[in-house]
């Protein structure tokens, strides 16, 4: 006799021997062993696939859409003329007072350095997308603090007349983010 046979005709023995409940609670044993096998190993992790599939395709989908929306700005600014590098320069210097009187640029061969000293936020983020798509400057390094805002009182009569208006009313630029530092871009290159 073989060495495979042996264990096998010992457990048919041992079944042999068992009364009738014993062999029924022992199929049943078997029988949940073996539904539980197939649920934890192939039911379970097809179910939470299927669940899970929504969500994924939602995530998917904004994913795709982000990569569009990315692949037509890339479209738009490839198909913009070429600036050359004194437009750009002049674009630049002719812009920067949109953020404020604290604002300068400096221009240094292919470089330009922005300095803010209270440039709103809102301000600053559509400056340099302008600056990025007009000029075609981008940014190489920003050193920016977060700053609160400058705030001039208004005359007293102003300020009487703005609480009997409207009552626990704030400016509203007073809660608005406002920037401080500076940013550097790098300009086309000269054709």
């Amino acid at each position: 006799m073989s060495r495979t046979h042996l264990p096998l005709q010992a457990l048919q023995q041992a079944w042999q021997q068992r009364n009738p409940r014993e062999k029924k609670g022992l199929a049943l044993v078997a029988l949940l062993l073996t539904l539980t096998l197939l649920w934890s190993l192939a039911l379970n992790p097809a179910w939470r696939t299927w669940q899970q599939a929504p969500a994924k395709q939602a995530e998917l989908d904004r994913q795709t859409q982000r990569m569009r929306e990315l692949q037509a700005q890339a479209k738009q600014l490839q198909s913009a003329p070429a600036n050359t590098a004194a437009q750009a320069r002049q674009w630049l210097e002719a812009s920067v007072r949109d953020l404020g009187t604290g604002a300068r640029i400096q221009l240094q061969g292919d470089r330009a350095t922005l300095s803010v000293e209270s440039a709103p936020a809102e301000s600053m983020a559509r400056w340099l997308s302008q600056a990025r798509e007009r000029a075609q400057a981008l940014p190489v390094q920003a050193q920016l603090q977060q700053v609160l805002p400058t705030q001039k009182l208004p005359p007293p009569a102003t300020a009487l007349t703005t609480a009997l208006t409207s009552p626990g009313a704030a400016p509203a630029d007073a809660n608005a983010v406002h920037w401080r530092g500076s940013v550097v871009l790098r300009l086309p290159a000269t054709p």
